[in-house]
């Protein structure tokens, strides 16, 4: 067992990104578990995951999620969301605070 310090956070898109691990950690098997934070008006605009899966577990903060199926759900502390295999999602801050979240993508093949 080893303890470390966080990495340093990339800004992508407006969408602040501080890997837990980096991409050698996953040994193969996914490319991301990271915590996000969206300020006030920022997004991850829609994109689609192809042999690979993505969860968000939200952590603070309002934001509305966009499901494969282009419906929109709101999500506060606690949610989780889950994503079709293959499919698109988008999501956004709303509200004042910023939206933070884990998100985890896992290669399915």
């Amino acid at each position: 067992m080893a303890i470390r310090k966080t990495y340093s956070p990339k800004v992508i898109g407006g969408a602040e990104i501080n890997a837990i691990i980096e991409n050698k950690e996953f040994f193969g098997k996914g490319r991301m578990f990271a915590h996000v934070r969206l300020h006030k008006g920022e997004a991850v605009d829609w994109h689609t995951h192809t042999d690979e899966i993505e969860y968000y577990y939200i952590l603070s903060g309002p934001g509305v999620f966009t499901n494969s199926d282009r419906t929109e759900e709101t999500v506060t502390a606690s949610d989780v969301c889950t994503m079709e295999l293959n499919g698109g999602h988008a999501i956004r801050q709303t509200g004042k605070d910023a939206l933070e979240f884990i998100a985890l993508v896992l290669y399915t093949k």
